[in-house]
């Protein structure tokens, strides 16, 4: 279920996001196909998203709470490591919101008081983009 905006943690000290959108095919050539010519027609689409970000001293803001419940899924989400995940992108005037099923997160302690971490995620239902409005908070 979408949770309200209030009830969103901002993720923060990120330093690269990304998302992407791929369409899976199959091959639907025959011995019609034009000029022998492989043939695709798309069947359902995979949305994915990631995150990298870094941890230091005292400055947590909150990404312990998320890569605790990658690591060990809360029966909140049935064991699962879903999240609800909010992007706002100003540059294309868009708000990126869907569920994610987080499937990779990798640490890495180059010092004793910095953690580097990264989270990739598949759609786990429709990711939705619509416009920014003026009530909408970076997430």
């Amino acid at each position: 279920m979408k949770p309200a905006d209030t009830d969103y943690k901002r993720l923060g000290m990120i330093r690269g996001k990304s998302r992407g959108v791929n369409w899976n095919t199959i091959d639907v050539t025959a011995d019609t196909s034009e000029d022998g010519t492989t043939e695709s027609m798309v069947t359902t689409k995979e949305k994915t998203v990631s995150f990298d970000g870094i941890s230091r001293g005292d400055d947590i803001q909150n990404q312990g709470l998320l890569l605790d419940h990658i690591e060990t899924p809360s029966v909140n989400t049935d064991s699962q490591p879903y999240a609800w995940i909010k992007i706002v992108n100003p540059i294309i005037n868009r708000v990126i919101e869907g569920c994610y099923l987080l499937t990779s997160l990798t640490e890495e302690y180059p010092y004793d008081d910095v953690c580097t971490w990264s989270i990739e995620g598949t759609s786990a239902s429709n990711v939705t983009r619509s416009p920014i409005s003026s009530t909408s908070r970076k997430y």
